[in-house]
C-alpha cells in the first residue's frame, strides 16, 4: 500500500489513489502516511489546509491555543519571542530590546544595534527608514539625513552624499536630479533652486552635471533650456549658437536644423533667408517667374538665362525686369530680344536721348497718366516702336530727339505740284536750247553745248547707257535689304547707302512735309502719281508740240492729226521709257513696302517666337490692323499701276519691236524703245523686260512674303540671284562683252550680299535665342562685323576680278579684224529697210565675176558679224524673179568686168536697180587676166542711156 501524501491523510482501508486521501484541516498538520490529522500546539499555527507542518509564532506575536490558524500579535508593555505561547512582561529601556538569552522564561535587555532604533520597552529593534540613520548602538531613534545627504538604504548607519546633478533635501531616501535646464557638478546641494541655469546656447537635461553646447543647427535664445530649438529653413548656426543667422545671399537651407548654408547651384542665387534658390545670379534672369521654385532648383539653366546684350541683370532679375541700357527698347517686357533704337535722322546719340531704358521706369507711372500712349522704355514726350513717334500730336520727329510741329499739308503740295512743273519747264529749255546747232557758235553757251556735245560722244563710245543700268540696276536691289529684308545690319555699313537711297527716292514729299506729319496711305499717293503726272506732262507737250507744228503746217498736210499726235507720243517715249526705268524700282519697291513690317519679339526665350509688327515707313500703323489693311488694299491698286503695268508695257513694246528687229528695219517704234533693246544682242532682245521683273521682285514682291518668314525672302533672293547670274554667263545678252562681264560681276556681288545677309540672319536668330557662344559654333563667327566684313571682302574680290577679265576679254575682242564705227569702237547696227530681205545685193556676169563676189560676200559676213548678202549660187530660185530680188535688196553692188553690161540678166538688174533707185556701190575689176578692164572701157560696153545714171552720179567707186 501507498501512503497518503504529506498535507492530506485517511483512516480508510479502500482507497484505491491519492486522490482517494482527504485535505489536512486548517489548524493541522499531516505528515506522509498521517491516519489522523495533527493539531498545531501552541505558540504555532497552520494557515490554510494541506499543510504538512505547523510554522511557529513571529517573534512580536504569540499562540496560547493549540489547532490555531494564526498567531496574536504581543500586547504593549510585553515581549514575545519566536513560538511564544505567552505573552511575557518586558520593561527595557528606549535604545534597548529584550530578548530571550536563557532558559528562565524572562526576557534580557540588549542595546540596540546601529542602523537601528529601539523605542523601549518590549518592542524588538527597528531598522532605520531609507533617508535616516542611525550611527551608533543604543540609539531610540533613527535621525534623518542632513540636507545635501541621502540614505537609499534600510538600516543605515550613515548618509551619503548627495551625487552630482542632483540635490537632497533633508531626509531624503534618494537624490533629486536637477530638473531640466539646470545642472550641477556639486554634491551638496540641499534644494533644486541651488542648480544653474544652463547658459544662452547651452541645455541641460534631467540631472546634467554640465550644460551641454547645442549642436549645429540648433539654438538656446534663453538661459535654461532643457534642450536647443531647430533653426527655421533659411537659417543655419555654429555649436553653442544663441541664435540662427539667416543664410547670406547665394545660400539657402531647404531644412529646419541646418549647421550650414548650401551654395546656390550655378547660376541661381538667393536673397537673405532663403529656403531655396530660386532667382538668377548676377548676369542671369529668370525667363519664368511661374515656375515653380523647385523646378528651378533642379534645373537651374533652363529657367535662368545670360543676361542679354546690352541689359544689366542683377541679382534677383526677371525676365520683365531687365535693366535696359538707355539707348535701348523690346516691344516687351516678355522679351529677351533688345533693340537699339535708331537714330532716325540724328547724330549716334539721338537713340540714347528718345530711349531712356530702365531709367524712364522710375517715372513711368507718372509718364503714363500725362500720355496713356507712351511705352515705358521712352524718354518723355516719345512714344511707339524704338520711340520713334512724338507722342504729342500733329509733331514729328526732327534730328532723331526733338519733337517738331507739322506745317500745313497744303502749303507742302502747294510746293511739290510747283516743282514738279518747274522740272518740267526747266526739262524743256535745256532740251530745245541743245536743239539749236547755230547756238554752238556762241560765245558762252555754245561753250556749254559743246561739252554737252562731248559728253554725250564720249558716253555713246564707251556704251556707258548698258553700264549705267547695270551698275544702276545693282544699287537698287542692294539698297533695299534692310528695308526689305529685315537685315539688321550695323549703321557703319548701311548707313551712306540709306541716306542715298532716300535722296534717289521718288518720295519728293518728306522733302517738305516729313513722314509722320503725311500718313502712308497719303504718301504712297504721291509717290505713286507724281511719276505718272511727270510722264504724263512730257507725253502733251510732245503731243502738243507735234500738233502744234501740224496746224502751222500748209495744207495739203503730210498725215492726220492723230498719225501726228501718235508721232508725238513717240518723241517723248524714249524719255518716258527712261524716268520709268528710273522710277519703277523705287516706286514699286514704296508700293510692296506696304507690306513690310519691323518685327519685334515679344515671346520669351524658348517659347513659341511671337512677334508684334508695325510699318516700316508708318511706325503708327501696327501691321494685321484695319489701318493697315486700307493702306494694302490701296497696294494692290497701284501694284497694277507700277509694277503690272511697267512691266506689261516693256513686254508689249518689244512685241511690237520683234518683226521690225528681226528683220533690222528701223522703224519710229524701234527708234524710240532703243533704249530698251539697244544693248542686247538681237536673240536676246527682249532682256530688258526679264531685268525689270528681276528688280521688281527682288526689291518689292518679295515682301508680300509675312513678316514672320522675312528669311523665306532671302532664300528666294538667293536662289534668283543664283539663277539670274547663271543665265547671264551663259547667254551673254549684251552686245559689249565688258557689258556682260560687268553684269555677271554685279549678280555673283549681289549673289554675296544675299549670302552675308542670310548668314548675319542666321547668327543674330542664334544669338537671341540662346547665346554668342552657340552662333559661334555654328558659324564661326563670334560676331557680327566678322561675317560683313568677309562679305565684303568677296564682294570686291569679285568685282576686281571680273574687272581685269572684262579688261582682258575687250582687248582680246578689239584684236578681231572687224570693221568698227570711229564713234563707239563697235561693229555698226545693220538695220533693213521695211520689207527688204538682204543689206547688199551682188550684181556680176558669172564669166568674170563669179569668184570675186563670192570673195566680196565671204569678206563682209567675216567683218560685218550679221550682214544678208544675196549671192545667186546662193539664194537665186528663180531666174525671172530678178527684178523681186532687186526689190527685197537695200544695197546693189555692181562688179563690173568684161561683159557685164553684154548680159541680158545683168541689164535686168541694172534697169530694175535704177528704177527703183536703189544706192550702188561700184567695184571695178582692174585686172585684165581676169576680165577685167579700164573703168572707161567698161562704161562703152554701157547702154548709153544707163552711162550717166551708173557713172555720172558719183558712186562709191573700188577697185578690184
Amino acid at each position: 500500500p501507498l501512503p497518503c501524501e504529506a498535507g492530506s491523510y485517511s483512516n480508510r482501508t479502500d482507497l484505491e489513489s491519492a486522490g482517494d486521501c482527504e485535505v489536512c484541516p486548517q489548524g493541522h498538520a499531516c505528515t506522509t502516511g498521517t491516519v489522523v490529522p495533527r493539531a498545531c500546539r501552541a505558540g504555532s499555527f497552520s494557515l490554510g489546509s494541506g499543510n504538512a507542518e505547523c510554522e511557529p509564532c513571529k517573534a512580536g506575536t504569540y499562540q496560547s491555543d493549540a489547532g490555531a490558524a494564526d498567531c496574536v500579535p504581543c500586547g504593549l508593555g510585553s515581549f514575545c519571542p519566536v513560538g511564544a505561547s505567552l505573552e511575557l512582561p518586558a520593561t527595557c529601556e528606549p535604545g534597548t530590546y529584550a530578548n530571550m538569552t536563557d532558559g528562565d522564561g524572562l526576557p534580557d535587555c540588549f542595546d540596540c544595534p546601529a542602523g537601528s532604533s529601539c523605542p523601549g520597552g518590549a518592542a524588538p529593534p527597528r531598522q532605520c527608514a531609507a533617508g535616516s540613520y542611525a550611527a551608533t548602538e543604543r540609539l531610540s531613534e533613527c535621525a534623518s539625513c542632513s540636507g545635501g545627504t541621502y540614505q537609499d538604504d534600510t538600516g543605515g548607519k550613515g548618509c551619503r552624499a548627495c551625487a552630482p546633478g542632483s540635490y537632497c533635501k533633508p531626509g531624503a531616501a534618494s537624490p533629486l536630479p536637477c530638473e531640466a535646464g539646470s545642472y550641477s557638478s556639486r554634491t551638496d546641494l540641499e534644494d533644486a533652486s541651488q542648480c544653474t541655469l544652463a547658459e544662452k546656447g547651452y541645455f541641460a537635461t534631467t540631472g546634467s552635471t554640465k550644460p551641454t553646447p547645442c549642436s549645429p543647427g540648433t539654438f538656446a535664445a534663453k538661459e535654461g533650456q532643457s534642450k536647443c530649438e531647430s533653426c527655421d529653413p533659411g537659417t543655419s548656426s555654429n555649436q553653442g549658437s544663441v541664435a540662427c543667422d539667416e543664410c547670406v545671399a547665394g545660400k539657402y537651407a531647404a531644412n529646419a536644423g541646418q549647421s550650414l548654408c548650401n551654395l546656390c547651384p550655378h547660376p541661381l542665387s538667393s536673397v537673405s533667408g532663403s529656403t531655396i534658390c530660386s532667382i538668377c545670379m548676377d548676369g542671369y534672369y529668370l525667363r519664368n517667374t511661374s515656375a515653380d521654385p523647385g523646378d528651378i532648383l533642379t534645373s537651374p539653366t533652363e529657367y535662368c538665362k545670360p543676361c542679354p546684350p546690352n541689359a544689366a541683370c542683377p541679382d534677383n532679375t526677371t525676365l520683365s525686369s531687365l535693366v535696359l541700357l538707355r539707348g535701348f527698347w523690346r516691344a516687351s517686357p516678355s522679351s529677351a530680344v533688345l533693340t537699339e533704337c535708331g537714330d532716325f535722322g540724328g547724330d549716334g546719340e539721338a537713340g540714347k536721348q528718345r530711349c531712356a531704358g530702365s531709367e524712364a521706369e522710375a517715372s513711368g507711372r507718372r509718364r503714363m497718366e500725362e500720355a496713356s500712349s507712351s511705352d515705358e522704355y521712352c524718354a518723355s514726350g516719345f512714344t511707339g516702336p524704338e520711340c520713334q513717334l512724338c507722342a504729342a500730336e500733329n509733331h514729328y520727329l526732327v534730328d532723331g530727339d526733338e519733337c517738331k510741329e507739322c506745317a500745313p499739308r497744303g502749303a507742302a503740295a502747294a510746293i511739290i505740284a510747283g516743282i514738279v512743273f518747274a522740272l518740267c519747264a526747266a526739262c524743256g529749255l535745256v532740251a530745245w536750247a541743245y536743239s539749236k546747232t547755230e547756238w554752238r557758235k556762241k560765245r558762252y553757251i555754245g561753250r556749254l553745248l559743246r561739252f554737252a556735245d562731248r559728253t554725250v560722244y564720249i558716253y555713246v563710245a564707251i556704251g556707258l547707257t548698258a553700264k549705267t543700268k547695270v551698275l544702276f540696276g545693282f544699287y537698287q536691289i542692294s539698297t533695299v535689304l534692310s528695308s526689305t529684308y529685315s537685315a539688321r545690319l550695323p549703321d557703319k555699313y548701311t548707313g551712306w547707302t540709306d541716306n542715298l537711297a532716300n535722296v534717289i527716292s521718288v518720295d519728293w514729299s518728306g522733302f517738305f512735309l516729313p513722314e509722320q506729319c503725311l500718313g502712308y496711305a497719303l504718301r504712297l499717293l504721291a509717290i505713286a502719281l507724281s511719276p505718272v503726272a511727270l510722264i504724263a506732262l512730257l507725253m502733251i507737250a510732245g503731243i502738243s508740240l507735234r500738233l502744234y507744228r501740224w496746224r502751222a503746217a500748209p495744207a495739203p498736210r503730210e498725215r492726220p492729226w492723230y498719225a501726228e499726235a501718235a508721232l508725238g507720243l513717240l518723241d517723248f517715249l524714249p524719255a518716258a521709257l527712261i524716268l520709268i526705268f528710273c522710277f519703277v524700282p523705287s516706286v514699286s519697291a514704296s508700293i510692296f513696302r506696304a507690306w513690310s513690317c519691323q518685327a519685334y519679339t515679344i515671346s520669351p526665350p524658348n517659347d513659341r517666337l511671337e512677334q508684334v509688327s508695325y510699318m516700316r515707313q508708318d511706325a503708327s500703323v501696327k501691321c494685321s490692323t484695319e489701318e493697315h489693311d486700307s493702306i494694302t488694299d490701296l497696294a494692290i491698286g497701284f501694284i497694277v499701276l507700277w509694277p503690272a503695268g511697267s512691266l506689261v508695257l516693256f513686254t508689249s513694246l518689244l512685241a511690237a519691236c520683234y518683226k521690225p528687229l528681226k528683220k533690222k528695219t528701223r522703224t519710229a517704234l524701234t527708234r524710240a524703245t532703243r533704249f530698251l533693246h539697244r544693248e542686247y544682242v538681237l536673240t536676246y532682245y527682249w532682256w530688258e523686260a526679264l531685268e525689270l521683273a528681276r528688280k521688281l521682285v527682288l526689291t518689292g514682291a518679295v515682301l508680300l512674303i509675312p513678316e514672320e518668314r522675312a528669311f523665306l525672302r532671302l532664300v528666294v533672293a538667293t536662289l534668283i540671284c543664283s539663277c539670274y547670274a547663271v543665265a547671264l554667263a551663259v547667254v551673254r545678252p549684251y552686245k559689249r562683252v565688258e557689258d556682260n562681264v560687268l553684269a555677271v560681276a554685279t549678280s555673283l556681288a549681289l549673289l554675296l550680299l544675299f549670302l552675308g545677309t542670310n548668314w548675319t540672319t542666321i547668327f543674330l536668330g542664334i544669338e537671341e535665342r540662346t547665346s554668342v557662344d552657340d552662333a559661334d559654333a555654328v558659324l564661326g563667327f563670334d560676331n557680327l562685323s566678322s561675317i560683313i566684313n568677309s562679305m565684303l571682302v568677296l564682294v570686291g574680290v569679285t568685282l576686281l576680278f571680273f574687272l581685269i577679265g572684262a579688261v582682258v576679254a575687250a582687248r582680246r575682242v578689239a584684236k578681231i579684224p572687224t570693221i568698227r564705227l570711229v564713234s563707239t569702237k563697235q561693229p555698226p547696227e545693220l538695220s533693213i529697210g521695211m520689207g527688204l530681205t538682204w543689206h547688199l545685193f551682188n550684181s556680176h556676169i558669172w564669166s568674170t565675176g563669179q569668184d570675186a563676189v563670192a570673195v566680196i560676200k565671204r569678206q563682209l559676213q567675216i567683218l560685218l558679224p550679221g550682214i544678208k548678202i544675196f549671192l545667186d549660187v546662193d539664194d537665186l530660185e528663180d531666174i525671172g524673179a530678178l527684178e523681186e530680188y532687186i526689190q527685197r535688196s537695200q544695197v546693189i553692188l555692181f562688179f563690173l568686168s568684161q561683159g557685164y553690161f553684154r548680159s541680158k540678166n545683168c541689164l535686168r538688174e541694172v534697169r530694175s536697180s535704177l528704177e527703183k533707185d536703189k544706192p550702188l556701190v561700184l567695184v571695178q575689176e582692174a585686172d585684165p587676166d581676169k576680165g577685167g578692164g579700164t573703168l572707161q572701157a567698161l562704161r562703152d560696153e554701157c547702154p548709153e542711156d544707163l552711162q550717166p545714171a551708173i557713172f555720172d552720179k558719183d558712186w562709191p567707186l573700188t577697185i578690184w
